[in-house]
């Protein structure tokens, strides 16, 4: 669906966030085990995945590059999994907490345009930059930046935010800032989901009398 409607433009790389936000909550909590929600998700996943390798040459994107930009949307995955794992386990419905992970999902990629308001041109650049370094669509967007060009050069981007107008950025270096940051946030809270899991007490019904059947003294 990305590639339909976005081509080989830097739409088919940045457009697999959005999706993955609004389908990875509802599909995590239709399971009740970690194991099976992990399974959905990488089900989930995987078209883009093989998108982004397939399509590589058409957008002039190296294989590598395509990789790092997998990695990101995996643990940006991993990460919107466990807030709503994290969210149940509070003991909130499956649907609030589902709801939940996608409005904080939406307003964590958006954070470039709603922010930029309480930005103050150089004097933001140090803290704006500290996020940025972070941020799934600046890591993927650095990835791909040489074939597909920048985001904030976009003309919709342009009116929306103030980067690369009143405020200077620069693009992440490495993937691993944003990896380890949602990567190690998620996987925390998935682990707390399955020891929790684990030490449920197992009811055996093995030798439970049947119901309707005569009990033997």
């Amino acid at each position: 669906m990305c590639y339909v409607s976005a081509g080989p433009t830097l739409g088919l790389f940045l457009g697999p966030l959005i999706f993955v936000t609004i389908l990875v909550p509802p599909l995590a909590m239709a399971e009740e085990v970690s194991v099976n929600r992990l399974i959905a998700v990488t089900a989930l996943l995987l078209p883009f995945w093989l998108m982004w390798i397939v399509f590589s040459r058409r957008a002039e994107v190296h294989v590598d590059e395509c990789l790092a930009s997998c990695v990101v949307l995996t643990a940006y995955a991993v990460a919107i999994v466990g807030l709503s794992v994290g969210l149940r386990m509070l003991r909130l419905p499956a649907l609030v907490s589902a709801a939940l992970s996608v409005t904080a999902g939406l307003v964590w990629l958006t954070w470039p345009i709603w922010a930029s308001r309480t930005w103050h041109g150089g004097e933001s650049e140090a803290s704006v930059g500290r996020v940025v370094a972070c941020h799934p669509l600046f890591a993927i967007n650095a990835q791909v930046t040489q074939s597909l060009g920048n985001w904030t050069e976009q003309s919709l981007a342009y009116h929306l935010t103030d980067l690369a107008q009143n405020v200077s950025f620069s693009f992440p270096q490495s993937i691993w800032p944003c990896v380890l940051l949602h990567g190690l946030f998620g996987a925390m809270l998935l682990t707390l989901s399955i020891w929790l899991e684990n030490r449920r007490p197992v009811t055996d019904t093995s030798t439970a009398p049947v119901e309707g059947s005569p009990v033997i003294d």
